[in-house]
Formats: structure tokens, C-alpha cells, sequence
């Protein structure tokens, strides 16, 4: 073999490495990236779900006011007709804590003799991984003129 044929071999070869080597770079750098943009997205539903749950029991769909002066507490009657628009695979339910009650589903027929109230529900066909937030809330029931203690508490489901 002549040197010139072995040298142009040699750079070939060289070549070659170095652009799998840059492959290889490019390939780890895209899957960190996809990694970062994951974890944002993550992060980015659960401030959503924090912000959902605050804003919630202030909304008028589901605030309890009394003459017009909005009261710290989310009115139980409301919430047996208000339906929430599209907000994502999530599961938004308030619950009744204490004092302890029928542990039912409410709708019209049981109403106040239940304590599950479920605002959204939107379950994606598979159910990979799940984000539960709560916060404590105040009830007000109409019909008996009663505060009771509750917890809204939001799912996510991704």
C-alpha cells in the first residue's frame, strides 16, 4: 500500500469516529432537553392545580353569598348543578371532613344526607402516573343554614 492510500484511510476512519462522536452528543443532549420540558410541564400543571384550587371556592359558580357580601364558603347547593368547562385530564371533588356524614355521592335525591361532590371528572383511558392536591375549604348548607368543615381536593392525571 502506498502512504498516500493509508493516510486518506486514517482520516476516513477519523471522520467517521468523530461524527458518531458528535452523534452520540447530539443524541444526550436531545434526551436531556426532553427530560427538562417534561419536568417544566410537570411542574407547570401543578402550579395550574394550585391556582384551580384557589380560585375555585372564591368563584361565583360555587361561592356561598348572603345579600350580596360574598361569605368565606363554597354554597353545597350549587355545586349539585354547576358543571366546570374542559380542564384537562383532572378529577375536582370536595368532600365533607367533619362532622362525619353518610358517605355517599350527592345528587338531588340524597341532598344534604351525603358528603361527595363531584365537580369535574375526566379520566384519560390509560392512567399513567397521578398528582393529588388538596386544601381545606368551609361548606355553607342552605337548607339547614350550616357551616361544615371539607376538603376541595384535585387529581391529575397524566
Amino acid at each position: 500500500m502506498k502512504k498516500a492510500e493509508l493516510q486518506m484511510q486514517e482520516t476516513i476512519l477519523v471522520i467517521f469516529i468523530v461524527t458518531i462522536i458528535i452523534g452520540i452528543g447530539i443524541f444526550t443532549f436531545y434526551q436531556l432537553q426532553l427530560k427538562s420540558i417534561d419536568n417544566s410541564r410537570i411542574e407547570l400543571e401543578q402550579n395550574r392545580d394550585l391556582i384551580l384550587l384557589a380560585t375555585l371556592k372564591n368563584s361565583p359558580k360555587f361561592s356561598y353569598t348572603y345579600l350580596g357580601n360574598e361569605e368565606n364558603a363554597i354554597d353545597t347547593l350549587k355545586l349539585l348543578n354547576s358543571k366546570l368547562a374542559n380542564k384537562g385530564f383532572k378529577e375536582i371533588t370536595i368532600k365533607q371532613v367533619y362532622p362525619d356524614a353518610q358517605n355517599a355521592l350527592c345528587n338531588k335525591q340524597n341532598y344534604p344526607n351525603c358528603n361527595n361532590y363531584v365537580v369535574y371528572s375526566k379520566k384519560p383511558s390509560k392512567i399513567t402516573s397521578t398528582y393529588i392536591i388538596s386544601t381545606p375549604v368551609s361548606l355553607y348548607f342552605p337548607y339547614t343554614n350550616e357551616y361544615k368543615a371539607g376538603v376541595i381536593e384535585a387529581k391529575s392525571y397524566s
